[in-house]
């Protein structure tokens, strides 16, 4: 290797300092920098390396105590950060997404800052990359929280990237809005990440394929798409949809996850699903991997919530744990992928199928991979999406009176139904069938178990056709029309 001169070293290190300070306050993505991540076409990188984060999604909050402040796990952790970490990475995981969504009233800003500052600290001392959920910058209070925070963590490495809201369809404020006021929203933000921490990427949590009714995963301006996905019956479907929409910039799994209690579901399962969850993602290009999440929460409110964790209520390690290192190690088939069994009707409904066709407005020409969202008068919905001609069957087990359609970068229809005629799919099934005796009108997709589409006793996330195609009535909604978004 040929040896340079000091002159020329230093000069080269002011140079590169240069570049690392410099603030980038166009649409492009931050510029590579040394130990920073940053985008090569659909994947991240790292020092010159391809980068895959294997990402645990960890609970903390700030602690306050007069003019100081430091970041604590979530109680329940019953732990400290710098033992949580090291554990986490002794796992297996290099990156780390810490919900830091909830700010002390009336706390004092710059510690709370360098509390952040800290906890970076501990994580970068555990090779750990973070991903740092925030408090969504809505109003102007928080938006100077926001940039105040952005301006003092810009240049600590451990910091890879922002998550300015985790899942807008659950959790915006206003109901319903405009596409083009959530683009305006993100655009913002992404001006504040480009003048303020030029070197970190940012994204917002995408809950589900639905978000396309408002905050568009292919129309708002992130550096990359992070998704959450968790009903075994329905992750292949959305990850297809997401890498099907998603191809102008890298898309990854944020969240995923199944409870398992070793009762209701068992250690195997979970450690099956993971296996099976992160092959599905590498597959479809996703370009990371994280679980949701670090511990169980037995005092949670739901299944969900109390046993996701890795580590059980007594602090130990669930075999899915230790699955974590050899994940790496999955032969990936090289054949890509087709469309899920499922897509059409995710869930397996088999009382009625309703038919339609969804065009572009102007052109009339079908539009491919349309969300459409059905539901009863009872408020239980379900989704499909239209097929290469426009095409879409929007399977239930009750009947569906309010609808809601929308398309990557189209605007959102909202439809009020209750005149569509309905009639029977076969001559048998009429002879003696009661339109008010549908089977099983109640069940939503919360009480649907996955065990009954599995074709072994083993967790399975390719199920059998079969399933999936079969209905008793069939009604037809006609053509749904749409039109593209005006900037």
């Amino acid at each position: 290797m040929r040896k340079i001169g000091l002159p020329s070293l230093l000069l080269l290190c002011i140079l590169c300092l240069a570049a690392c300070h410099r603030q980038d306050t166009s649409a492009k993505q931050p510029v590579p920098c040394q130990d920073f991540v940053y985008i090569e076409h659909d994947h991240f990188m790292l020092n010159g390396e391809p980068w895959f984060p294997l990402m645990m999604n960890y609970k903390a909050l700030f602690r306050v105590k007069g003019f100081s402040a430091r970041v604590s796990p979530d109680a329940y952790y019953h732990s400290n950060l710098s033992e949580d970490f090291q554990r986490i990475a002794g796992m297996g995981f290099n990156s780390i997404r810490i919900c830091l969504d909830t700010i002390p009233e009336k706390s004092n800003h710059k510690a709370l800052y360098r509390a952040a500052e800290q906890m970076l600290d501990t994580a970068q001392l555990c090779h750990l990359k973070v991903m740092l959920l925030i408090k969504h910058p809505l109003d102007s209070e928080l938006e100077i929280f926001t940039v105040g925070l952005l301006k003092h963590l810009a240049h600590h490495p451990a910091l890879w990237a922002y998550d300015f809201f985790n899942e807008p369809l659950y959790f915006d404020p206003v109901q319903h809005r405009d596409k083009t006021e959530a683009y305006q929203i993100v655009k913002k933000w992404q001006s504040l990440m480009r003048e303020n921490a030029p070197h970190q990427l940012f994204t917002i949590g995408f809950a589900e394929p639905i978000e396309v009714f408002s905050w568009d995963p292919t129309l708002m301006p992130v550096d990359f798409v992070e998704i959450h996905t968790y009903n075994p019956l329905r992750i292949a479907s959305e990850m297809h949809w997401y890498s099907e929409n998603c191809k102008d910039k890298p898309w990854m799994v944020g969240e995923t996850g199944l409870p398992a209690d070793d009762v209701r579901v068992s250690y195997e399962e979970q450690r099956q699903f993971m296996i099976q969850t992160y092959t599905l993602a590498r597959q479809y290009h996703s370009a990371g991997y994280g679980w949701w999440y670090y511990r169980d929460n037995p005092d949670a409110h739901v299944f969900e919530g109390q046993y996701t964790g890795l580590i059980n209520p007594e602090g130990q390690e669930k075999p899915a744990a230790k699955e974590v290192k050899k994940l790496k190690d999955i032969p990936i088939p090289d054949n890509g992928h087709s469309i899920p069994s499922n897509y059409y009707n995710m869930l397996g409904y088999n009382n009625i199928v309703l038919r339609g066709k969804v065009i572009d407005e102007k052109t009339k020409q079908p539009i491919r991979d349309a969300v459409i969202r059905g539901w009863t008068k009872d408020w239980i919905g379900m989704n499909t999406y239209s097929d290469s001609c426009g095409n879409f069957t929007l399977y239930s087990n009750d009947f569906n009176i309010h609808f809601m359609v929308s398309a990557p970068g189209m605007k959102t229809v909202s439809i009020f139904k209750d005149n569509i005629v309905y009639q029977h799919t076969s001559h048998e099934a009429a002879k003696n069938w009661r339109f008010d005796a549908l089977p099983q009108q109640n069940l939503e997709y919360h009480s649907i178990d996955y065990h009954d589409f599995f074709d072994g006793d083993t967790m399975t996330l390719q199920f059998n056709p079969k399933h999936f195609n079969q209905s008793k009535i069939e009604g037809n909604m006609g053509v749904v029309k749409i039109s593209k978004l005006v900037n």
